[in-house]
C-alpha cells in the first residue's frame, strides 16, 4: 500500500506528484501496474505527445509501458529524492524513497534511473526546457 499522494501545480514544470505525510528512505511510496503496448504502436507513440508518460519496457523490441496510478506523473530531478524498479515479469514499476520525503515535498525520479545523471537529452528532444530541481 503506497502513502497517501496527490497532484498539484509544480512550479515550472506543470502538475506534479506529492506526499501528504513524511515518507521514510527506502519505504516504498507506489506499486503501479503498466498497460504495455506492443512493437507495432511504437512509433504511433512516439510520435506524440503521450510519449512523455511512457517508459521503455523492453527497447530492444521497442514495447512501450504506461504506468497507472501515479507513475507516469513523477517529475524528472538530476538529484531525485526517489527512484523506481521495473519488474518485467510482473509488469509492474514500484517506486521507492532515496531519502526522507518531508509532507508537501514533491517526489522526483531521474529519468535516467541513476541518481546524478543529467537527462537533457530527453528534453531536448521534445523541445522542452529541463528544470533541474
Amino acid at each position: 500500500m503506497g502513502k497517501p499522494l496527490y497532484i498539484k501545480k509544480s512550479k515550472g514544470r506543470g502538475r506534479g506528484v506529492f506526499c501528504r505525510s513524511l515518507i521514510c528512505k527506502d519505504d516504498i511510496i507506489e506499486i503501479c501496474p503498466l498497460l504495455v503496448l506492443p512493437s507495432a504502436d511504437h512509433d504511433l507513440v512516439t510520435h506524440s505527445h503521450l510519449m512523455d508518460y511512457f517508459f521503455n519496457f523492453s527497447k530492444e523490441d521497442k514495447m512501450l509501458a504506461l504506468a497507472l496510478g501515479f507513475g507516469s506523473l513523477y517529475n524528472h530531478a538530476r538529484y531525485s529524492n526517489a527512484a523506481y524498479e521495473l519488474d518485467m515479469k510482473n509488469r509492474l514499476m514500484t517506486y521507492y524513497a532515496l531519502e526522507d520525503i518531508p509532507a508537501g515535498r514533491e517526489i522526483c525520479i531521474n529519468y535516467a534511473c541513476e541518481t546524478g545523471i543529467d537527462f537533457t537529452e530527453w528534453f531536448a528532444s521534445r523541445n522542452i526546457v529541463c528544470k533541474q530541481v
